[in-house]
């Protein structure tokens, strides 16, 4: 499966900075949070601005993150953990199971700490309806000797529907620096929000903020996700 829907809420001050030089941005935001995901942005390796979001197991360090890079097409999932060894271009499978739906597999894409796979964008009504109604989220890595893992999904619908808004806010201030229009200013809905408050609270994104550094400590028996050869 390939791609999710764009998701949130950014303000202009912060869809600004995002889009001004890459020496100013050279650290990725966060700037809101939803249950265990964090929705963040700034600039790929690039130079291109881009959207994500993302979930850390404070345990062993493990991450799995959505991005988009905005004027492309593609959301790529990625699944890190500090102790891998990957040679690049390793090819691993994956399989991802939001809840008790249909799995999805996957043919990812190893390189060092990091598999990488491409959501399919045909698919993306059906995960983004099992990635806001599941409790969790299972990654198999049948190649290999990694265990399951297991990834909360709390948070997920309002944190979902950030990421939408943050591709659609930069996608138009993209468009806007391209073409030399001035960009327009997102409505302002008054009371509504992108977000309920069972799901992430009563309070509204905050604009972006430096993202924390994530912690460290390996595993004592490091597993992989690929066989060994």
């Amino acid at each position: 499966m390939k791609h999710l829907p764009a998701l949130t809420a950014l303000g202009l001050a912060t869809c600004a900075a995002v889009l001004a030089p890459a020496a100013a941005m050279a650290q990725i935001q966060t700037y809101y949070h939803a249950g265990v995901w964090d929705a963040f942005s700034g600039r790929n390796e690039k130079g291109s601005a881009m959207c994500g979001i993302g979930t850390t197991n404070p345990a062993n360090n493990r991450r799995v993150s959505l991005i988009f890079d905005i004027g492309g097409t593609n959301t790529v999932a990625t699944a890190t953990k500090p102790e891998w060894a990957i040679p690049d271009g390793t090819r691993v499978s994956v399989v991802m199971q939001l809840g008790l739906n249909t799995p999805w597999i996957e043919a990812g894409n190893g390189h060092g700490h990091s598999v990488s796979w491409v959501l399919d964008r045909s698919a993306a009504p059906v995960f983004d309806r099992q990635f806001a109604g599941a409790l969790s989220m299972t990654l198999t890595f049948p190649d290999g000797n990694e265990p399951p893992w297991s990834v909360p999904l709390s948070g997920s619908t309002a944190i979902n529907a950030t990421f939408a808004r943050c591709i659609r806010d930069l996608t138009r201030q993209v468009q806007a620096a391209q073409t030399g229009a001035p960009a327009q200013p997102a409505a302002v809905q008054g009371a509504t929000q992108p977000y309920t408050p069972s799901a992430a609270g009563s309070q509204p994104p905050e604009p972006a903020k430096p993202a924390a550094p994530s912690g460290s400590g390996p595993d004592a028996a490091p597993t992989q996700p690929n066989a060994v050869r």
